[in-house]
């Protein structure tokens, strides 16, 4: 929707961010692809493998937003503030890890 290439007006941008939150949308993740081709060329899988006896390994995204994007795409929040956001995923995944051990 943006960056070095972009075909997009926006205008036409800002339509479908619009009927894309309409519908139920309140997040797109754009850089888990590069995780997800990461997981393909290693051959590991969306579902459960065992890595160990004691645990299983789901390859998986946590996803931290910074931006209302019908409302900008420049990130403005303070330096401090986004590091707090930052650790949230960390505190879920340990939250699943001692829940599920």
């Amino acid at each position: 929707m943006d960056g070095a290439i972009c075909e997009y007006t926006k205008e036409e941008k800002m339509a479908f961010l619009q009927k894309a939150y309409d519908l139920g949308v309140r997040n797109l993740e754009m850089e888990s692809l590069g995780f997800a081709a990461f997981c393909q060329k290693l051959k590991i899988k969306g579902e459960s493998m065992s890595v160990h006896s004691t645990f299983t390994l789901i390859p998986s995204v946590i996803c931290v937003t910074m931006v209302n994007r019908l409302i900008t795409d420049q990130i403005t929040t303070p330096v401090s503030v986004m590091h707090e956001w930052q650790e949230r995923p960390l505190e879920i995944l340990i939250a699943y890890i001692k829940k599920h051990i």
